[in-house]
């Protein structure tokens, strides 16, 4: 493979024009001057030298010369390759000194490679005598022509050294006002030498400014330093150029961004020697980038929709939420007017004043109806930004468009759940009383009259109870369906809450009232099917009309409740009108209540117990815990007039606890002084029993007290065995469990049955007095009260009755085999400290007893 010499002293020079040769087979020796040429082409000789001309030490010419006089080199084809002697006289005077081709800079690649291959066919150089013979003339244009070049390149040295001032001097004054530091590495020693700006970029005044590597590399950021350095090695084994942006750590703790460029050099093997760069802080620009970044990233992930129109409205691009709410894509809205999203509900004028508030303030903010792609419209909330160029003049507008349809439809919601009931779907009360504001305003107008009602349903709680929410959801439903279907349109009707309702008729009197009332009744009485079930609805019905009851709405409301309260007491499924005693109950009612709710802490209570006895032998069982209160101003005050209303406002739940403990207490307390036998009876209200916590109640009492549970008996209402019979059978079986006797007060006025009975853990009937009353004179209650003990009999359970006020009671009673008995007859109510006194006075009850018969 033949061997190519390349002298020349620029290292590019040399690395380009080997690697073409390389590239092509050549093998290829490179020197930086003559001298040097000479003594590689003597070590191992080449097939073809190309040289350059002007070089140090010795110049091309003179490497011709030498070459074409060496008897062992002269054979061998010698190339000029020149770009500084250009001229034809060059060429002539070194074709002249022997050489064998004249190319100058820059040469085609293949043109060069040609030549290359021509010269390579050459055996002997020409003109070889030349030097023998005419030496002296040689010399002397060799001399003139290097002189003449040597002035050129004075010349040209002098005209590049005043450039490199000058460029010199821009480039200062631009790194000056670009803030950038120049560095050079030489990497050989590992100095560095660094401009008067470094210390600066670095947060450093220049004599605190350590140039070495590791100084410098302590202060780039350590999460920066690894990417840093693998750039470089990138660059300085690719001999690419060297770019990189980092983050310096400033003395005072501050990060500030640096961008850092440079060029690795290389010697005449490849190994880099110096890498020179420039670095500048570019802290702004990045803290601009990222709130670009950020604003585009808030952009495109907003849920708004945003678009950026130009001055004349016309839409340049749009986000991802735009698109979903309007159907459009970005490419179908780019270049469109942001007038095709007009829904045309709003006439010229509003978009015109839009215009002009916009231009105006240069911000605009309102509610519209914007168009989808669909022709659909929506509502939504437009603000509108303009955004200004250098010379203050409106270049973009920036519109943020809120989609209001879901806050719409929710804002109609609360409305409409403002005045309408959720679940019946009628008005509500707040909507009843604005009603009923201009229905009474427009009765004194007209001097005509209104009549409210306020309706219940009877035992809707047990159908709730026992058979689920979901049912008595379906029969407010369908109450309320009925009840809408038979008023006019002048009148409404309102679910008042729970299972109340209230209805307002305007121009009717009270015949008209009561006619309507009497509707409802009969319509509620027809079945209702409400998940597999066929129930039967009651309704009570309070009324009170204007002007005769009130003269406003608030009143008449009250009114027409405390009338219902009435049709309540008056056996329910009724109705009832106002009238001024109701008026004056009610109040008392309300004092009561007050009063009650400091009764017990007041220690307002109190116990009276009446003894139970055998009925045929007279033998003293035990008593009933009967509750009073004790007003400090009303005095005693009956039973029947508070309870009531404990059970409807709660209280009857502490009050019955602390009957409970009063009881067991009074009760151990007998037995400490001889009264060992006797029981103590304690009524139990259905609320308490529809707690859950009943059972937990019972047994603090008797653990309070000691008092052993066979000693406790407790009286339940006949009704309580129709609610709810799961929960209820399940607590009672609790309680037996504990051994507690269970007994079913005032029986005979509720609805059990046989069978409900059967399923109950009872163990006593209590025939209520009302039975017992009329014994000696109505068949109807005697064959009641045998019909009672028979069936209690067959259940194995005990009989006893209330009310006992003469002999003949007892004794008819006795008769039927009734077991045991209580009431004035055999002795009254007494406080639980009179027991043991009146037990002195009658040690021998039985006989107390038959001396009395």
């Amino acid at each position: 493979m033949p061997r190519i010499l390349i002298v020349d002293d620029r290292e590019e020079n040399r690395y380009l024009l080997q690697s073409l040769l390389e590239g092509h087979g050549y093998l290829v020796d490179v020197a930086a001057e003559g001298a040097e040429a000479l003594l590689t082409a003597r070590q191992t000789p080449p097939d073809l030298i190309i040289t350059d001309i002007l070089m140090p030490v010795m110049d091309g010419f003179r490497l011709c010369r030498e070459w074409k006089t060496d008897h062992t080199l002269r054979h061998i084809p010698l190339a000029f390759y020149t770009a500084t002697y250009t001229d034809s006289k060059d060429e002539a005077y070194a074709l002249g000194l022997g050489a064998d081709a004249f190319i100058t800079k820059p040469a085609d690649p293949d043109d060069l490679l040609q030549l290359i291959t021509e010269l390579l066919r050459l055996r002997q150089p020409p003109a070889v005598s030349r030097f023998k013979s005419d030496e002296a003339t040689i010399l002397k244009e060799y001399n003139a022509v290097l002189i003449q070049k040597l002035e050129h390149k004075i010349a040209q040295l002098e005209a590049a050294s005043f450039r490199a001032t000058q460029n010199e001097q821009r480039l200062t004054l631009a790194l000056e006002v670009e803030e950038a530091g120049i560095w050079d590495w030489d990497l050989l020693s590992g100095v560095i030498i660094w401009s008067d700006r470094h210390a600066a970029l670095f947060g450093m005044e220049p004599e605190d400014f350590d140039g070495r590597y590791e100084s410098f590399r302590k202060r780039v950021h350590p999460n920066d330093i690894d990417g840093l350095e693998a750039a470089s090695e990138i660059a300085r084994d690719q001999h690419s150029d060297y770019s990189k942006d980092f983050r310096v750590i400033w003395p005072d703790g501050s990060l500030h961004w640096i961008a850092g460029r440079g060029r690795y050099l290389y010697d005449a093997q490849g190994k880099p020697t110096r890498m020179c760069g420039v670095i500048v802080e570019i802290t702004t620009l990045k803290n601009n980038e990222e709130q670009m970044r950020l604003a585009a990233q808030v952009f495109e992930s907003s849920h708004e929709a945003i678009i950026i129109t130009d001055a004349q409205a016309n839409i340049i691009t749009a986000n991802s939420a735009f698109c979903r709410s309007t159907g459009y894509t970005a490419e179908e809205i780019s270049g469109v007017n942001a007038s095709i999203l007009r829904a045309d509900q709003h006439d010229v004028g509003y978009f015109s004043d839009l215009w002009k508030d916009l231009r105006k303030n240069r911000h605009w903010n309102g509610e519209l109806n914007n168009r989808r792609k669909d022709g659909s419209t929506y509502p939504v909330r437009l603000s509108i930004s303009a955004v200004g160029d250098d010379s203050g003049l409106t270049s973009h507008y920036v519109s943020i468009i809120t989609d209001l349809t879901q806050y719409k439809e929710a804002e109609e919601r609360i409305q409409y759940m403002a005045y309408f009931d959720a679940l019946s779907t009628l008005p509500n009360r707040t909507l009843l009383r604005d009603r009923a504001v201009h229905a009474l305003a427009a009765a004194r107008r007209d001097q005509t009259e209104v009549a409210m009602m306020f309706l219940d349903l009877d035992h809707f709680k047990t159908i709730n109870d026992s058979l689920g929410h979901s049912v008595g959801d379906q029969v407010l439903q369908t109450v309320a369906s009925r009840l809408k279907y038979l008023i006019r349109e002048v009148d409404t009707v309102a679910r008042y809450g729970g299972d109340e309702f209230s209805i307002l008729l305007t121009n009717t009197d009270a015949k008209g009232a009561a006619q309507l009332a009497q509707k409802i009744i009969e319509t509620l009485a027809a079945p209702i099917e409400a998940g597999n079930h066929s129930l039967v609805v009651g309704v009570s019905i309070g009324i009170s009309c204007y002007p005769a009851d009130a003269d406003d709405f608030e009143a008449l409301l009250k009114n027409s409740d405390i009338a219902l309260f009435r049709a309540k007491g008056a056996g329910r499924n009724n109705f009832q009108f106002f009238t001024q005693e109701m008026n004056t109950n009610a109040h008392n009612r309300l004092e009561l209540e007050v009063a009650l709710r400091s009764a017990l802490a007041d220690n307002q209570f109190r116990l009276h117990y009446q003894p139970q006895f055998d009925l045929r032998s007279g033998k003293l069982l035990g008593f009933e815990a009967l509750l009073r209160w004790q007003h400090p101003v009303r005095g005693l005050i009956p039973p029947l007039e508070f309870i009531p209303i404990a059970e409807i406002n709660g209280l009857i739940v502490p009050i019955g606890t602390w009957v409970l403990n009063e009881a067991c207490r009074q009760a151990k307390e007998w037995q400490t002084r001889g009264i060992t036998h006797a029981m103590v009876a304690v009524n139990l209200s259905a609320v308490q029993i529809r707690q859950a916590n009943i059972v937990s109640i019972v047994k603090q009492a008797l653990q309070a007290s000691k008092l052993e549970a066979k000693y406790l008996e407790l009286e339940l209402t006949e009704s309580l065995l129709l609610e709810n019979v799961g929960s209820v059978l399940l607590q009672l079986h609790q309680l037996k469990e504990i051994g507690v006797t269970l007994s079913i007060d005032d029986f005979g006025t509720g609805y059990s049955s046989l069978a409900y009975l059967k399923r109950f853990p009872i163990d006593t009937l209590k025939i209520d007095k009302s039975f017992v009353l009329n014994l000696t004179e109505d068949a109807d209650s005697r064959a009641i009260a045998l019909a009672i003990v028979s069936m209690a009999h067959s259940l194995r359970l005990k009989v006893i009755a209330e009310g006992v006020e003469d002999a003949s009671q007892a004794k008819i009673l006795a008769e039927m085999g009734c077991d045991e008995a209580q009431g004035y007859w055999y002795a009254r109510p007494m406080p639980g400290d009179q027991v043991a006194g009146w037990l002195q006075r009658n040690p021998e009850p039985a006989t107390l007893l038959a001396n009395r018969a």
